[in-house]
């Protein structure tokens, strides 16, 4: 459900900051392309910013955690969910439509994610995802991308 609600936030209040000064928004997730185009039509979200890693290969070379430790056994993950309680009309949007996937290995539903700002091949700015829903502060992806 949190990544219904990011992929929500990102269409509404990042991608047309970021198309109207030309710096590119890309997602990657971690099913297959078939999943990746249900996903789009149930959000909704544009399907030209994802793309699929359904082998895992971008999360596990940029080293995003994952397992039951990271995902669930984290404090950052019950004050994730406190701080969305509290600005709660995407959480509750992302809810009522929330809708399982499976990816295609079984591990994957523990992966964490992150955001990245890069200009070129220079990183300008880096988080990642230290629990389930403990995602990037978007002012602050778009104060790097847009500085």
């Amino acid at each position: 459900m949190f990544c219904q609600e990011l992929a929500a936030q990102l269409t509404r209040d990042v991608a047309p900051k970021l198309e109207e000064r030309g710096v590119a928004l890309r997602c990657v997730g971690i099913g297959t392309l078939d999943v990746a185009r249900q996903f789009c039509e149930h959000v909704p979200f544009p399907q030209s910013l994802l793309y699929t890693d359904p082998e895992n290969a971008a999360y596990t070379a940029l080293g995003l955690a994952k397992g039951w430790g990271p995902t669930f056994l984290q404090a950052a993950t019950p004050l994730a969910i406190a701080r969305r309680a509290n600005a709660a009309a995407d959480l509750r949007a992302a809810t009522a439509r929330w809708k399982p996937w499976l990816p295609p290995k079984s591990d994957q539903g523990l992966q964490q994610g992150g955001a990245l700002v890069f200009e070129g091949a220079t990183l300008l700015y880096r988080h990642d995802d230290p629990a389930t829903g403990a995602h990037a502060d978007l002012n602050e992806v778009l104060n790097a991308a847009l500085r």
